[in-house]
């Protein structure tokens, strides 16, 4: 008799749940966008106070949009003025060579994108100034002229014509206010 009691209750209880989904798959779902909540407009009035963009401080993560994802001091990127010598300029031996070479103002070693070991294979992906696409090179192949002499984990050595660029994967940082960072 329990058993009988016991079946029938859990016929009932599957039978209330069946019936449940049942009304639950035919009610529409209003999906439309909802009216903005007096807190959010809140966030975007304080927002624009701090002269921070709407949609970053509607968010609350405002200082996580504001710092750069992938450099490794995670600041601002602050331009280098005109003129100014770049990481990725060709340092060129200590010693000039023994005649000066009569061509065409020389091309500036290729820009380093990144960097891939893998065991013992070492490759490097770089851009030559003003092409569109980046292409991975490997230790002694040559772009424009430029011979892949060395990768590390950070930088890449680029040989051509007895002059050598050690090119740096991450600029190095500069203090805000020009100092030496104390």
């Amino acid at each position: 008799m329990i058993r009988l009691v016991a079946a029938i209750g859990l016929g009932l209880a599957a039978a209330a749940l069946a019936l449940t989904n049942i009304v639950l798959y035919e009610t529409p779902v209003d999906i439309s966008p909802t009216a903005p909540s007096a807190q959010r407009t809140m966030r975007e009035a304080q927002a624009g106070a701090t002269g921070l963009p709407a949609a970053a401080g509607s968010t609350g993560f405002a200082e996580t949009f504001a710092r750069p994802l992938f450099t490794p001091t995670r600041r601002k990127f602050a331009p280098v003025a005109e003129g100014a010598p770049t990481p990725a300029q060709v340092a060129s031996d200590p010693t000039p060579p023994a005649q000066p070479v009569a061509s065409a103002a020389a091309l500036p070693a290729p820009a380093l994108l990144g960097i891939s070991i893998n065991g013992a294979s070492a490759r490097v992906l770089l851009k030559s100034a003003g092409a569109e696409a980046a292409n991975w090179y490997g230790n002694g192949e040559t772009i424009d002229g430029w011979t892949v002499a060395n990768v590390e984990k950070d930088a890449a050595t680029l040989e051509r014509g007895g002059k050598s660029a050690r090119i740096l994967l991450y600029p190095p940082a500069i203090p805000a206010g020009g100092g030496d960072g104390l």
